[in-house]
């Protein structure tokens, strides 16, 4: 049984995973004391504010789309 969101949540892990990794790369990259917890949640963090407003983005335009099409 495949579920429907399952693809949704790999992309979502997979994107943590390259943004945590980046972050501590960078961190040691400048010379910081980097904590790899640390580095995660801020992925974290940043992903879940960047779903949020591709979320809003995708919804507005949705909203204006169906506006323009009643508006005609």
């Amino acid at each position: 049984m495949k579920l429907p969101w399952w693809s949704e949540i790999r992309s979502l892990v997979a994107w943590w995973v390259v943004v945590t990794m980046l972050l501590w790369l960078l961190g040691k990259l400048f010379g910081q004391s980097v904590n790899l917890i640390g580095c995660a949640a801020t992925a974290m963090l940043v992903i879940a504010i960047g779903e949020t407003g591709d979320w809003l983005r995708r919804r507005r335009s949705s909203g204006r789309a169906a506006r323009e099409r009643r508006t005609g």
